[in-house]
């Protein structure tokens, strides 16, 4: 009935197939329907507006400078850069099968689940279309992706999404706020604390929410419909018990961070010649992954750029040099993504038997037709 309480164990629960379940095989629609869509555009139209008022009002930048800067890079470098960036996506991807198989998604448990080379591409899929809409929905696209290849729960999937969230955000606080009494030591910039009070209050409210999920489900549950408890259930399993071996998660983590902290450092190097600091790199890498999360814009742009140049600025770069780091750095961390994420997006679309097609109603297909634009 439809006021039920999901009976059973989380494990049952999970085993059970939904109401809609069968329906995730979708083919995809043009992918420029969706890339030009009037919200796309608008999207766009305003980090152009940011882009400009900050760069050329606000930080008054030198665009000749900057380019002569970015032509005199070191090119060894900057492709040091990029290999250190690349080598987080198969360690997310690890960390993510960890944290699968700590609710039950492994082979272990009878469930095998794709390859990490396959989950590396899921996740990198998954990115570019974070880079291309906002407000991170590509995160429920990788849940959709998942589903569609290992046919597991998408609310168990979604749920192992959201509890890796919240664990970088808890790591890449603690990281930032460590970095930042090393950097400054007692003197912080008053932007530096605002920064750093952000993502402790952030941890404090993911922390909150999280012990929140189990101890009041009863009061979620009194809001949801009946036909959502199940799907409530399945949500709380995979958030709550991917927290198991945090040892492992919180070292996979970390070693994430240090390599965008690294990719940047490299980067600095191949502008500047003379590098910053160690943890300079990672506290402005950190921030700057802080400031992807502003949901007006993909993936922050216009936001992240202007935020990068004022924290280079701290660390004594001259604002043109700043500007050819944050160019690079942003070519390698979000360009790439757009570019090689679409190639290999048009190469992972389903075409199986596309004249035969199920309904698509299911919440994992309903996140894939948003995504692609499907009306």
């Amino acid at each position: 009935m439809a006021g039920e309480k999901p009976q059973g164990t989380i494990e049952e629960v999970r085993e059970r197939p939904s109401e809609t379940s069968g329906e995730e095989k979708v083919g995809a629609a043009p992918f420029g329907r969706r890339v030009f869509s009037l919200r796309k555009v608008a999207a766009f139209l305003l980090t152009v507006a940011v882009l400009y008022l900050v760069y050329r009002e606000l930080l008054a930048t030198d665009w000749h400078g900057a380019w002569a800067s970015v032509r005199g890079a070191n090119a060894a470098l900057f492709a040091l850069a990029f290999a250190v960036f690349y080598c987080s996506f198969p360690l997310r991807a690890l960390r993510w099968k960890a944290l699968l198989g700590n609710v039950g998604y492994d082979a272990d448990a009878g469930r095998p689940m794709p390859s990490t080379a396959s989950l590396t591409r899921i996740m990198y899929v998954a990115w570019f279309a974070n880079c291309v809409t906002v407000a991170r929905l590509g995160d429920a696209y990788r849940g959709y992706l998942l589903k569609r290849a290992a046919g597991v729960s998408f609310a168990v999937t979604l749920g192992t999404i959201l509890a890796e969230r919240l664990l970088d955000l808890l790591v890449l606080a603690a990281m930032l706020g460590a970095g930042v009494l090393v950097l400054f030591g007692g003197s912080l910039p008053t932007e530096a604390t605002r920064a750093l009070a952000a993502g402790l209050v952030l941890s404090v409210i993911g922390v909150v929410g999280l012990l929140s999920m189990r101890r009041f489900r009863w009061a979620f549950e009194s809001i949801l419909p009946g036909r959502l408890h199940a799907h409530y259930f399945r949500l709380e399993h995979g958030v709550i018990d991917s927290f198991r071996r945090l040892p492992l998660l919180i070292v996979l983590s970390a070693t994430g961070w240090v390599l965008e902290g690294a990719a940047l450092y490299f980067t600095v190097a191949a502008v500047a010649g003379v590098p910053v600091s160690v943890a300079g790199a990672v506290v402005v890498a950190l921030a700057a992954s802080l400031l992807t999360a502003v949901p007006f814009t993909p993936a922050g742009l216009g936001f992240t750029e202007a935020g990068m140049i004022v924290m280079l600025g701290w660390l004594g770069l001259d604002a043109s040099t700043a500007t050819a780091v944050t160019l690079l750095y942003r070519g390698i961390n979000y360009w790439s993504i757009v570019v090689f994420g679409f190639i290999l997006y048009l190469f992972s679309r389903d075409t199986s038997q596309p004249g035969k097609q199920r309904p698509e109603t299911s919440l994992p297909v309903q996140t894939h037709k948003l995504f692609i634009g499907r009306s």
